[in-house]
């Protein structure tokens, strides 16, 4: 999928509303966060966390964490797909890998520990990712509502 015309591979409806949210001003922060991914945050019926991956103008990759399960692209990547072809945001990379690699080891962990401690959602990746034996919260459902 391209960014200069993802609309051919995205459902009408949902191309619609993404565009929506995004004259709407719905996509409230978006961040280049290293070479060619972004972060944003998008607000609808909850705020969400919208990842996206560029190739040069190939979308190579994205995710966003709302519960939309009806194909593969939701309203909320549309919104940052609108944003980011609009060249509309804020580069944060170098200053991200500058302190990042300026924090030693220790307060990252002291970090990351007190943030185990603090976000479900950080919490849940971080078993996703760390732990070979995590399995999801069957409650996890009740967290998120489905707003279409």
């Amino acid at each position: 999928m391209n960014l200069n015309d993802f609309e051919k591979s995205v459902e009408n409806k949902i191309v619609s509303r993404g565009y929506d949210y995004f004259k709407n001003g719905d996509v409230r922060k978006i961040e280049k966060v290293s070479d060619n991914e972004y972060s944003a945050t998008v607000f609808g019926s909850s705020v969400y966390t919208v990842f996206v991956k560029l190739d040069s103008e190939r979308i190579a990759e994205y995710e966003c964490d709302c519960p939309y399960d009806y194909g593969n692209t939701c309203k909320h990547a549309v919104a940052v797909f609108y944003k980011l072809r609009a060249k509309d945001f804020t580069d944060s990379a170098v200053k991200f890998k500058a302190i990042l690699d300026s924090v030693n080891d220790a307060a990252l962990r002291v970090f990351v520990n007190n943030l185990l401690k603090k976000d479900r959602r950080f919490r849940n990746e971080f078993f996703r990712t760390f732990d070979e034996d995590f399995e999801e919260d069957q409650d996890e459902e009740f967290f998120d509502e489905d707003y279409y």
